[in-house]
């Protein structure tokens, strides 16, 4: 009666599994032939630094950052230009209408007169209390900063990369894993298969493997869709389009640890000198403090050199011939004592306008002088800009401090994760030893028929769950290495 009532829950829960089983079949199927699409044998095999590379190249944060720093560049060039002295060419065309006076003959006249002009005028700044020079400084430490915050972003870029390309590696494993695990109990199944139809074995064991396989491959589809997650989150880091096909390469990760023991402030000394993020709050400073010199620079008087050079040319220029026999007399008044009238002798003028080359060359003019600038009072804008600036190097220097203090932190939680990755790794691997071991045992047991198809099961899953625990600790160990090596200036590769 025993016996029947065991059979009858084995069977309930073979029903429930075989539901389940179905169910899984279907997905494991579904996530196959997806895992298939996206995978072409003719596709690229990317290493970790070739992923890398190509993110470095199309990441639109990195392209962004770039920009930005090809604009500080624009800035450093114009700051040194305004050391070069000016220069500016006019150039203008007039009419004049009505009544007016003639510039060349000082007499009215009533006509329409079209003159051009033409000037030249240079300068340069020969003293601004060196507002030009620092104006370069602040400018050249603005874009050096720059440059910084472009490896910074590459730096972070590298590390998700690492982080999503150890994923997908772990998740190929995980799908090897649970492959092999498959094919194991398959195996154990067509034996107790044999033993059911021979009639030397009842079918509860053989049940309760199918119920085995069948959480097998779910662990199968789950290793599958994680892989697929993984994949497509590296596809997005890199800005990989979604046609081109994907593969990645996968290198040995045995063994891989921190070079050497890990040593807080040993690593912080290198750091601290090393990373970008560093090396760009303190280019931030620099700059802040000769935008402070800039500012005080104001407070100088400004001296300036100048010339010019101008002609003109006017159709009221003109040259007057005379005919040398008079056309006639006017009476212009008498003498005194015998009226005798006082006669004067009219001549024919004759005009020419004076020629356009003739006028520009014979008009040119120049002009020099020195300019003395000094801004006495301006309702204490240039004090207060002084002050703001003053304040504004403050605050770049606590952004410094502030820096090195995360970064110290920062180092103590990755020493700290190391050391406890590296410890839950190694006891990660005793037990999927000592598992193994008990497996091995019980198994001989199970095929001798000593042991009873449950006793095997859940050995094999501890087993599975300590193999599970080990993947995931190599990787985050490998991970949390390579961390070290970031903060102690190392490229980042497997």
């Amino acid at each position: 009666m025993v016996e029947v009532i065991e059979y009858l829950q084995v069977q309930a829960i073979i029903f429930d599994l075989s539901f389940q089983y179905m169910t899984r079949q279907l997905f494991s199927i579904i996530g196959l032939i997806g895992c298939l699409l996206s995978t072409n044998v003719n596709a690229q095999k990317f290493t970790l630094k070739q992923c890398i590379d190509y993110a470095w190249s199309n990441n639109l944060d990195i392209k962004q950052s770039m920009l930005n720093n090809a604009s500080s560049l624009i800035d450093v060039k114009a700051s040194k230009a305004n050391l070069l002295p000016t220069l500016s060419a006019s150039a203008g065309q007039n009419y004049q209408f009505g009544r007016t006076v003639d510039r060349f003959t000082n007499t009215f006249i009533n006509q329409t007169i079209r003159s051009n002009n033409f000037g030249l005028n240079a300068g340069i700044m020969l003293f601004s209390g060196f507002q030009n020079l620092n104006t370069i400084k602040q400018r050249k430490f603005t874009q050096e900063a720059s440059e910084e915050n472009i490896q910074y972003t590459k730096n972070l870029i590298a590390l998700n990369i690492s982080s999503s390309f150890l994923q997908v590696i772990q998740a190929m494993e995980s799908i090897n894993n649970a492959q092999l695990q498959i094919n194991s109990t398959q195996q154990r199944i067509d034996r107790a298969q044999k033993q059911v139809d021979a009639g030397v074995a009842d079918l509860s064991n053989l049940l309760t493997l199918k119920a085995q396989v069948a959480n097998e491959q779910l662990n199968l589809v789950n290793a599958v869709n994680s892989k697929n997650v993984a994949v497509l989150t590296l596809r997005n880091l890199m800005q990989l389009p979604y046609a081109e096909p994907f593969e990645i390469e996968v290198p040995s990760v045995e063994g891989i640890t921190a070079t050497r023991e890990p040593v807080v402030l040993e690593i912080y000394e290198t750091a601290v000198n090393s990373l970008p993020q560093i090396k760009a709050a303190v280019k931030q400073s620099e700059a802040a403090n000769a935008q402070t010199k800039v500012s005080k620079g104001l407070l100088s008087p400004t001296i300036t050199l100048y010339g010019s050079v101008s002609t003109v040319y006017s159709q009221s220029a003109k040259n007057y011939t005379i005919n040398t026999n008079p056309i006639g007399y006017q009476t212009i008044g008498y003498t005194q004592n015998s009226n005798e009238a006082v006669l004067q002798p009219l001549f024919n003028y004759n005009s020419q306008i004076i020629k356009f080359g003739d006028q520009f060359k014979n008009n040119i003019g120049q002009g020099a002088g020195l300019s003395f600038s000094w801004n006495i009072f301006n309702g204490f804008q240039v004090q207060n800009n002084i002050q703001k600036a003053k304040i504004n190097q403050q605050i770049t220097d606590m952004n410094l401090l502030k820096q090195k203090n995360t970064l110290l932190n920062d180092i103590n939680t990755a020493v700290n994760s190391y050391n406890a990755a590296k410890a839950k790794h190694d006891a990660s691997l005793n037990s999927v030893e000592a598992q193994k071991t008990s497996l091995d045992y019980i198994q001989k047991r199970f095929d001798a028929g000593v042991s009873t198809s449950f006793d095997f099961i859940n050995a094999k899953n501890s087993y599975l769950q300590a193999q599970s625990n080990e993947l995931q600790a190599k990787y985050e160990l490998v991970f949390r290495a390579l961390i070290l090596e970031y903060y102690r200036g190392n490229t980042i590769t497997l």
